[in-house]
């Protein structure tokens, strides 16, 4: 009888190198609790001193702002370069800092969130990036568009447009598209207390499991606790990850509920040979 021959093709394996990310200090010893708990001075401290430099970037970006209507109506001229092209850099600086701005603030509030309790005050502390930015363009836009009725057709025709675009991207880029809250942190660390987690350089996703498939193709991983996962912008559990681990997530991959142990599903053991 020939013997059956199978076609599967071995599955390949990314050798992965793992690093390990250090977690602020905590001064509590206390096991988290669905509450939000008041985040360690390090911690606290961190975020304070991002939330600095976004409001700095965001001041600059008003003065650059400032200073592209002030070339606009014609207060300023710097001489050696058009009048237009002035106009331009000085908005592409404005919404450079903008977004720098909107990059610290977010990462902030992923070190230290906010409680979601007010909805209203969630939203505007998370997307304060996205305020300014209205602010950094949305004057300049209404004095060029509305209010100056003497200024040159093409210097106004451009300047609304590079405005406009700076707006928009602004507002996308600034925009906290998976906001933190104090409460789904809290929960989180509850759930996966003195636990590892790994996730990638680029994404949104952590995992419970080094092995996960959707790791497969990634050679470099990093692995820490879960607060210095959603510190590095990692807020949502890998779907797969938490049903393998029986842990509820909602859609947007937040735990919904605290898990009464958190075991590591044991492997099953190898058969022995016929």
């Amino acid at each position: 009888m020939a013997e059956n021959k199978t076609n599967e093709t071995p599955k390949k394996t990314v050798k992965k190198t793992i690093t390990k990310v250090e977690s602020a200090k905590n001064t509590s010893s206390e096991t988290p609790k669905y509450a939000p708990k008041a985040a360690s001075s390090e911690t606290a401290g961190n975020a304070k001193t991002k939330r600095i430099i976004a409001v700095v970037c965001w001041v600059i970006a008003i003065a650059f702002e400032v200073l592209a209507l002030l070339v606009f109506i014609g207060k300023i001229d710097l001489g050696f370069i058009s009048q237009l092209a002035q106009l331009i850099i000085f908005l592409v600086i404005d919404f450079i800092f903008v977004v720098i701005g909107a990059q610290f603030w977010k990462k902030a509030n992923h070190i230290d969130p906010v409680s979601e309790e007010n909805k209203l005050k969630f939203w505007l502390w998370n997307n304060m990036g996205v305020v300014v930015c209205c602010f950094a363009f949305i004057p300049f836009l209404i004095y060029v568009l509305f209010i100056d009725k003497e200024a040159d057709p093409k210097m106004k025709k451009v300047a609304s447009i590079v405005a406009a675009v700076a707006l928009v991207l602004g507002i996308g880029i600034s925009y906290d598209w998976n906001p933190v809250s104090a409460e789904g942190k809290a929960q989180a660390e509850a759930t996966l207390a003195g636990q590892s987690v790994y996730w990638t350089q680029f994404g949104t996703v952590y995992h419970l499991d080094q092995d996960c498939q959707h790791l497969n193709r990634s050679s470099e991983l990093f692995e820490g606790d879960v607060a210095t996962a959603i510190g590095n912008n990692k807020t949502r559990l890998c779907k797969t990850c938490a049903k393998n681990f029986s842990i509820e997530i909602d859609d947007n991959g937040a735990i919904t509920s605290l898990a009464s142990s958190f075991a590591v599903p044991e492997e099953p053991a190898d058969e022995p040979a016929a």
